[in-house]
């Protein structure tokens, strides 16, 4: 999990289906050639259809590939990244179509895609592949080859290497991850280490084609340099490190990740909004957040916000308790006889009927039990985001800790190097645990991301 992105937004992101026009993966398909200039694939594929549509290319009788003199002609016309070409002729003195690996896989995607088709010995540009060609409709064509190149070709096609199913079925979280390193770009590893990937493909010290090494090459050539290659990422090299893999302004032109939530501005604009205090019980020094939130919140929608102001992972099962009556998500299995569907009931309602206090249960195993306050309602404040945080104290225990006792018990031990169990407990963590720790503005900015589906300026990633 990323450990700046609010749990409810990642599991949105996660059930994304990047071929879905309308989900959360969305294109400008308006934008013209020129703002598409320096995606290659996009220009590639012009010149691919242009030249079909001259005339059709003979495919050869082995492989059924392109042929030889067709290969070198595209070569010739088509746009690569540096030193590309010369790369291609070091190797070879006449080119086949494997000679020349983009080339290849952009042929496969465009067949995929529905714009190219081979028949009767020969590739021809299909009607669809015609119709896209018209430069008003180059944005639609880079829409289709973009969700094609997610969501249909099979990445494990592009370096011949083993197939993640996993990568490539969270591919609209690995785009949403890297935008979150945007600012100064990142690594190979560094972008392979945020991705939802198979632990069993890629455990580490097996060999090839597991083996961290061979992730790192795998997200390189499957993500980041197709991403290159449709121009949005850049590739920024340098003698004494490895590549770093910035978003292009065309990132920001072209996509967007449409969360399906409400903008801050809409939930600030005259709504009334309702100061929660939130104090997770049995912990001393309390744990506990000042909130102020929309009075529209269901409380499904309120568990998303409870979970983030309070750094839960979202792992667990959740319940509120409410005048006796128990909102959730009903689960006959689990034997939750007369659970309530939550997503029916709004906080404001809550405040008319003379609610000032409930229990918000998260994690059953361990019995994480939240005293929930309404301290006060009143109207937003005009140039505020809402949900905010806007005070509290100390760190959230951290998941599958053991509740309270369990609780007590880590902060011992981590606080103490000598403690027989400190090096264990420490490697369980992943870390140092700073009991004390807490911000206020952090919290906010994290609120402002899983609200909006933006990522605030003033957040570190």
């Amino acid at each position: 999990m990323s450990p700046s992105t609010p749990p409810a937004l990642e599991q949105r992101l996660f059930a994304a289906d990047p071929r879905d026009p309308e989900g959360i993966l969305r294109t400008d398909t308006s934008l013209g050639l020129d703002a598409l200039a320096e995606s290659r694939t996009l220009v590639n594929a012009r010149t691919l259809l242009a030249a079909l549509v001259e005339q059709p290319a003979k495919a050869t009788s082995e492989l059924r590939n392109l042929n030889r003199a067709f290969v070198k002609r595209m070569t010739e016309k088509m746009s690569w990244p540096p030193g590309y070409v010369e790369q291609v002729w070091r190797y070879n003195r006449v080119l086949d179509e494997t000679d020349v690996p983009r080339l290849f896989i952009l042929r496969h995607l465009m067949e995929i895609a529905g714009l190219v088709k081979r028949r009767k010995g020969a590739f021809h540009a299909t009607r669809l592949g015609k119709r896209f060609l018209v430069p008003e409709r180059a944005g639609e064509l880079f829409d289709l080859l973009l969700r094609t190149y997610l969501g249909r070709l099979n990445w494990a096609f592009v370096d011949l290497g083993p197939e993640d199913r996993e990568m490539q079925r969270y591919c609209v979280h690995a785009l949403w991850t890297i935008r979150q390193l945007a600012e100064k770009g990142a690594t190979a590893d560094e972008i392979a280490s945020r991705l939802a990937v198979s632990d069993t493909i890629w455990l580490e010290g097996r060999p090839w084609p597991g083996g961290p090494d061979s992730l790192r090459t795998a997200v390189r050539r499957r993500l980041l340099e197709p991403l290159w290659d449709f121009g949005l990422l850049a590739r920024e090299d340098a003698d004494e490190r490895p590549p770093l893999w910035p978003v292009t302004p065309l990132f920001d032109a072209a996509i967007r990740f449409e969360l399906g939530v409400p903008s801050a501005a809409a939930a600030s604009s005259g709504e009334t909004v309702v100061t929660l205090t939130v104090t997770l019980l049995g912990t001393e020094p309390p744990v506990w957040r000042r909130l102020a939130v929309p009075s529209s919140l269901t409380l499904d929608r309120l568990h998303e916000i409870l979970v983030t102001a309070m750094g839960w992972l979202d792992y667990h099962l959740h319940a509120f308790e409410i005048d006796g009556r128990r909102y959730g998500v009903p689960d006959d299995s689990f034997n939750f006889d007369g659970t309530l569907p939550e997503e029916e009931l709004v906080l404001a309602d809550l405040v008319g009927i003379g609610v000032d206090r409930f229990i918000y249960g998260y994690d059953f195993g361990d019995g994480w039990q939240h005293e929930i306050v309404i301290e006060s309602v009143g109207e937003s404040i005009s140039g505020v985001s809402y949900p905010r945080c806007t005070a509290g104290e100390r760190a959230c225990p951290p998941e599958d800790c053991g509740g309270i006792p369990g609780f007590a018990e880590f902060v011992e031990v981590m606080a103490d190097p000598r403690h027989p169990e400190h090096e264990a407990m420490s490697a369980w963590y992943g870390g140092e645990f700073d009991p004390a720790a807490f911000s206020a503005e952090v919290t906010s900015s994290l609120l402002r991301m899983l609200w909006t589906g933006e990522i605030p300026d003033d957040l570190e990633t």
